[in-house]
């Protein structure tokens, strides 16, 4: 039974990804959607509704293909609740760091801070490992965003 209810929740997550996917990419095609140099409007739209309906193409599948485990019956159900919260926070709190500081303190402290606060949504992270994470994340995001797709973000700017 717990199985099946399992496949029943992957299932509707990965149908309710996959829509809100479809109805990103096809809001994004009414945009001019430009080139990976000069991105327009509808570019990221575009390529964030293929990615989602994707993501949840695959969590179909894998909850489709998936084996049903043994139900151990003498097994308490793990205590979600407060790691659910903890990690929905982090998330949330990480794209709130991006927008207030990348407002107020330009791309590089902005993306540190969202990978650092994300991070911190799993338990099995330190605060070192989140740094560590934050840090080398930084690193690509500069390479690829600003010096490589050339995004009107200053790296570092404040006020």
């Amino acid at each position: 039974m717990r199985y099946m209810n399992r496949l029943n929740k992957d299932c509707m997550g990965a149908a309710l990804v996959s829509a809100l996917g479809a109805v990103v990419l096809v809001l994004g095609l009414t945009y001019e959607p430009g080139t990976l140099r000069q991105m327009g409007a509808g570019f990221l739209p575009i390529v964030f509704g293929v990615l989602m309906i994707a993501v949840g193409l695959v969590i179909g599948l894998t909850a489709v293909l998936a084996q049903a485990p043994p139900v151990d019956r003498e097994t308490p159900a793990p205590a979600g609740s407060e790691a659910q919260w903890r990690g929905w926070a982090c998330i949330i709190g990480g794209v709130l760091a991006f927008v207030v500081f990348g407002r107020f303190g330009g791309f590089v402290p902005a993306a540190f801070l969202s990978v650092f606060v994300a991070a911190l949504g799993d338990r099995e992270n330190s605060v070192r490992s989140a740094a560590g994470l934050a840090a080398v994340v930084d690193v690509f995001s500069i390479a690829i965003f600003h010096y490589g797709l050339h995004v009107q973000l200053a790296l570092f700017q404040w006020g």
